[in-house]
């Protein structure tokens, strides 16, 4: 008799991203960030910084201090949404014997109400409030608003005979006789017990909608955080409308069914957020979650990039990722961003004794530990208001096709 093997459902998960304690201000961190490639062995006048940044106006502030801390602009690794151009790899190594990338996604945050997701852009007339990062916030949007329409359609109550019930509508449940090709898709195995033959039964149906008994360990949730279920009148649909379910529709009870909505650089960043689609859109504040997960993605996407180029190898290399914070104009003081870093690689040509201290990549509170052993003070930094002066100064040249 052969065995049967049963493969496995593995679940892929993000890990926590922190914020709190763990921001500091881009004027402070190049300079940190600098200094710390020196404490690898990176030399003055040999680094050439790259960037992957969004092309928002307000990234600037972080080239600007990149130039000026490395003293060289950066070379440009940036796609779309903060993703990173793994083809450039290539041209950034001829550029520098040390090599530093900076990659971060952004978001917006009001330091009056304490929001993310928006930015003031003064450069607009009228009402100048604006998504944080369109190309982020435009991947998401329609699936943010399923879940808000959904969420206000499903219900749940209690009806004369004493059972908890939940009421979907047929649009939201995936059933195995006309399974749902895309959209919105309630995870019914979460709420509700199948019989002793796998089956999830309706208790009752309407025109649209089905009504299903919750399981006692779905009740048991949410009686642990004091749910008071609204009696119905009646056992049938129409006399039990119940109350919508809201947020209590979190990111476990349901997931999406998709025709991806984006093309060219956009659909790697779809095809990438999907699976993570329902923490993003039930999440408080779906722009910051959105990009905490695209990094998060994006870092482990290019480590393993970065480890199989061999344009790469014998040279000094630090990669950083994180999140770029943008502040807009705030008590008369100028636009600003911050950073939180998230995780870092290194590799080191000479494969040093440091180098098996960065065999693996540098977590979050580790890097900002790193980061924060290191000075404010750079040295090194360049005056560009002095280069600039100079380069005005600077002979000008009789240029000539031949």
């Amino acid at each position: 008799m052969l065995n049967k093997y049963h493969k496995p459902y593995i679940v892929r998960q993000v890990a926590p991203f922190k914020i709190d304690d763990l921001v500091m201000p881009y004027p402070e961190f190049l300079p940190r960030l600098y200094n710390f490639c020196l404490e690898l062995g990176f030399r003055k006048g040999h680094i050439m910084p790259s960037r992957a940044f969004c092309s928002d106006e307000n990234q600037g502030l972080p080239i600007i201090l990149l130039t000026k801390h490395f003293g060289t602009f950066p070379f440009n690794h940036g796609r779309v949404g903060g993703l990173l151009a793994i083809g450039r790899h290539g041209p950034h190594s001829h550029h520098g014997d040390d090599l530093v990338i900076l990659q971060a996604s952004h978001v917006g945050y009001d330091p009056d109400s304490g929001r993310y997701g928006t930015y003031r852009r003064p450069q607009l007339s009228g009402d100048n409030v604006s998504v944080s990062c369109g190309k982020l916030t435009h991947v998401i949007t329609s699936y943010v608003n399923q879940y808000l329409f959904a969420r206000e359609r499903i219900f749940l109550c209690r009806d004369v005979e004493g059972r908890c019930l939940i009421i979907a509508k047929n649009v939201f449940i995936d059933f195995g006789s006309r399974p749902l090709e895309k959209g919105f898709v309630l995870k019914l195995s979460n709420i509700v017990d199948q019989d002793s033959q796998g089956i999830i039964r309706p208790v009752s149906t309407s025109s649209t909608s089905q009504s299903y008994e919750v399981s006692e360990r779905f009740k048991k949730r949410l009686d642990k955080i004091g749910y008071q279920w609204k009696d119905g009148a009646g056992g049938s649909l129409g006399n039990c409308p119940g109350q919508s379910i809201g947020n209590l529709l979190t990111s476990d009870l349901f997931y999406f069914k998709e025709d991806f909505h984006e093309n060219g650089d956009s659909i790697l960043l779809e095809k990438n957020l999907l699976e993570f689609m329902p923490d993003i859109v039930s999440a408080k504040y779906p722009a910051l979650r959105v990009a905490q997960t695209s990094i998060q993605l994006e870092f482990a996407r290019v480590v393993q990039s970065i480890r199989q180029e061999k344009s790469y190898q014998g040279k000094n290399l630090l990669y950083v990722a994180g999140l770029n914070i943008d502040i807009p104009e705030y008590q008369k003081f100028p636009p600003t961003t911050y950073f939180v870093p998230w995780a870092a690689h290194v590799q080191l040509k000479d494969g040093a004794p440091l180098e098996l201290e960065y065999t693996h990549p540098l977590e979050q509170e580790e890097l900002f530990a790193k980061l924060m052993e290191q000075s404010t003070y750079n040295p090194d930094q360049s005056d560009l208001k002095q280069n600039i002066q100079r380069m005005l100064q600077a002979p000008r040249l009789d240029i000539k096709e031949f």
